[in-house]
């Protein structure tokens, strides 16, 4: 009888400690926040695929040209390894460089700028995505930006983010090249 019950302690020890070893467990696990930036509390709406991402991207271009860079900020990642190296000195590395020339842009002139843009080609393959096209803005004064963009993505909790953007502007030659075939 005595053994029985110090089997029967034993077995309350033995399931109380992986109680509490199960709690412990459940606690320390790490937070996932898919989905949420910690920089900017707003909710993001998870980007299904890298389509509605480079869809995302052309609308965030369209504010861009109105002056309102936040939808556009929005969709890169937060992260030092960031780059953007544009037409002029626009050159960035580093999210906070990044998002200091974002914030520059304003609507450089009263008025609408028209902006358009030409898919060349984009691809995705598990984490990593790019998108390369032409960029055309017409501004109401007459003046004119054609450029070559690149823009490379990752996923990042499920969410398509901006790691790096390069535009480079579209030469003379090479226009007249293209109107002439």
């Amino acid at each position: 009888m005595k053994r029985n019950i110090s089997v029967f302690i034993l077995l309350i020890l033995l399931a109380s400690s992986f109680k509490y070893r199960t709690k412990t467990r459940q606690t320390t696990q790490p937070l996932i926040t898919a989905g949420y930036n910690h920089n900017n509390p707003a909710p993001v709406n998870p980007v299904s695929s890298f389509d509605a991402a480079v869809a995302d991207l052309q609308k965030a271009n369209r504010e861009m040209v109105k002056g309102n860079p936040d939808l556009f900020k929005s969709l890169w990642s937060r992260q030092d390894d960031v780059t953007s190296f544009g037409t002029g000195n626009t050159d960035s590395k580093g999210w906070k460089a990044v998002e200091a020339n974002l914030d520059l842009i304003q609507n450089p002139s009263p008025g609408a700028v028209a902006y358009t843009f030409e898919k060349i080609a984009s691809e995705e393959s598990g984490t990593q995505g790019y998108l390369l096209q032409k960029e055309h803005y017409r501004f109401p004064d007459g003046g004119k930006a054609d450029l070559y963009v690149t823009v490379l993505f990752r996923k990042e909790n499920n969410i398509w983010k901006i790691v790096h953007r390069h535009a480079d502007h579209i030469s003379p030659a090479e226009q007249s090249d293209k109107t002439s075939k």
